[in-house]
């Protein structure tokens, strides 16, 4: 119990500090369970078990527990067998600090009338601040990848280079303008 919240401490993370040495101590007890008593290796396996809990199992999505994860949230290239894309992809899910649209509650059609008549509201009220806080051109961009659903790719050919010769140079320019209506609202 000392030695797993000795480790806890090390987390500097108050809001969590019970569930860490909780899991350091749940490793502990199963590691002597299978046989392995040796102090050093329980010391080992408890950080790693504190570790994934406050950097994976924490997340807003759901991670596997494993060698890629575990070496991604540490921040240390893992070398792997996933392609390049699964391995940015689980990098961004254990990297975000946002939650997922898919856990936010959306209004369905049975929802409370004055619970939509607000959500409308709120939508047009934001609409008209970015309206009159970005240019024409802002306004376009946005236009086109919200409300029509444009991808960003279609974006750089349609535009001809305007925003971006990239999607990613695309995604900055949106991004740009999601902050600059943020800060205007």
């Amino acid at each position: 119990m000392k030695m797993c919240r000795t480790l806890a401490h090390k987390y500097n993370s108050p809001s969590h500090f019970d569930d860490l040495v909780s899991e350091g101590m749940l490793e502990c007890l199963e590691q002597v369970d299978q046989g392995n008593t040796h102090g050093a290796n329980l010391r080992r396996m408890a950080n790693r078990a504190m570790h994934d809990y406050i950097n994976i199992k924490t997340l807003a999505v759901s991670v596997p527990l494993s060698e890629p994860a575990r070496s991604l949230a540490r921040g240390t290239d893992y070398k792997s067998t996933m392609s390049r894309e699964g391995v940015t992809k689980l990098q961004q899910a254990i990297n975000s600090t946002t939650t997922p649209i898919e856990s936010v509650d959306v209004v369905d059609k049975d929802s409370d009338p004055a619970v939509l008549y607000e959500k409308r509201q709120d939508m047009i009220e934001t609409m008209r601040v970015a309206r009159e806080t970005l240019s024409d051109d802002e306004w376009g961009l946005v236009e086109m990848r919200y409300l029509k659903g444009v991808t960003l790719a279609k974006i750089v050919e349609n535009c001809g280079g305007k925003f971006g010769t990239t999607p990613m140079e695309v995604k900055r320019s949106v991004d740009k303008c999601i902050k600059k209506v943020t800060e205007a609202i």
